[in-house]
């Protein structure tokens, strides 16, 4: 895999993204924790760490695809489609089916 300029934008972008949510999510857990009782709390950090790991796999398999080069060409599917199914037409009336 080579290392481009958009690797590194990308790369930088998800590190900013993660700090800030991290900022973000530390002031929330610190705010709440003034306010809540410590099993109400534990209940809420639950499910927050729940939806960082959740949202964190999803930012890496889009990151994988994205530098995978899934996105480049996303018209070219339904052209391979629309091509297989004219060779398996072909095919199938030098088989005699059609």
């Amino acid at each position: 895999m080579k290392i481009t300029q958009k690797t590194v934008a990308l790369l930088i972008m998800f590190i900013f993204l993660f700090v800030v949510g991290t900022i973000i999510a530390v002031r929330t857990v610190a705010y709440l924790e003034a306010g809540m009782a410590g099993s109400e709390l534990k209940g809420f950090l639950v499910e927050v760490i729940a939806y960082i790991l959740a949202l964190t796999g999803w930012l890496f398999l889009f990151i994988y695809s994205y530098l995978k080069g899934d996105f480049k060409d996303i018209e070219a599917p339904k052209y391979d489609i629309l091509e297989l199914e004219e060779k398996i037409v072909e095919e199938e009336k030098k088989g005699g089916k059609y």
